[in-house]
């Protein structure tokens, strides 16, 4: 079988079978949130180029990962290491969270529905005993969310991806009111290997730090948008239009099919049934 068509044998299972990757939050539910106290974890220090998050596993609600055949991976990686290497050690100095900090600071009610009543970046997840602490917490009305963000360049230097797992916890219930999957992706310059460091690195990372922040800014926007947008529509109602769109995944062309969210330039968030949210460049499709 050929590397296509393991890419689209993976995505095939995911979109057939991966409704506990998501659940909405309900109206009752929504009405109730006073506040949310927000916690994204970067958990890696550095650039990774396997499609599958740290921790993926143990992650409540699951991640995007499975889009990628964890063959493919594993023959990808041994040949990429040398590649993997001249591509990180330039990329060293430049802090995702440190940027994730920055995005965060700058959320507003324009990008984030929820009045936010604190939020940290975390290089790891709470322990079970503060997340329990936490969880109890939110019966006095503020709700606690957990962003998980993995982000990746993909192999070839296509474009710069993030794939985030999010979770809701509200009322002091242990189980989750909510929880979702993001992925944002950027395109990358064109050019070598080379040049399209260079770009990334030029003045002290200006482009490459732009994305990530720009990243943490439309992952929350997917957020928003999925918590306040899913209200089932009416008897009788149209059913809103699938439209396919393109994402570089494990360096290969994968197209989706998904219905339009939001539009904002050539940037577009789609949202595929059970799988996620997905923000791309509709101008720069592969």
């Amino acid at each position: 079988m050929s590397i296509q068509r393991l890419l689209v044998a993976a995505m095939a299972l995911c979109l057939a079978g991966c409704a506990q990757f998501h659940k909405p939050l309900s109206a009752e539910n929504r009405q109730k949130i006073k506040a949310v106290d927000v916690r994204v974890v970067v958990a890696q220090d550095g650039f990774m180029f396997s499609a599958t998050a740290p921790g993926a596993s143990a992650a409540p609600g699951g991640l995007i990962g499975v889009l990628i055949d964890v063959e493919v991976q594993k023959s990808r990686q041994k040949g990429m290491a040398a590649e993997i290497q001249a591509t990180v050690d330039p990329l060293l100095d430049i802090d995702f969270r440190k940027e994730a900090r920055v995005a965060l600071k700058q959320a507003t009610e324009a990008s984030f529905p929820l009045r936010l009543q604190s939020a940290e970046v975390l290089s790891t997840m709470p322990v079970q005993r503060e997340r329990d602490e936490r969880i109890a917490a939110t019966a006095k009305g503020d709700a606690y969310m957990t962003l998980l963000v993995q982000y990746a360049l993909e192999p070839g230097l296509g474009a710069f991806t993030t794939r985030t797992g999010i979770n809701l916890w509200q009322d002091g219930q242990a189980e989750r009111s909510y929880y979702g999957n993001a992925v944002y992706q950027a395109p990358l310059p064109a050019g070598t290997r080379a040049e399209v460091i260079a770009k990334l690195t030029a003045d002290d990372g200006r482009l490459l730090r732009s994305y990530m922040r720009e990243s943490i800014t439309e992952t929350l926007r997917m957020v928003a948008l999925d918590i306040d947008a899913q209200a089932k529509p009416a008897v009788g109602a149209v059913e809103p239009k699938k439209e396919s769109f393109n994402l570089i995944a494990n360096g290969m062309k994968a197209t989706f099919s998904g219905v339009l969210v939001d539009r904002r330039g050539t940037r577009t968030i789609r949202r595929v049934d059970t799988v996620g949210m997905f923000s791309v460049d509709q101008g720069a499709q592969p």
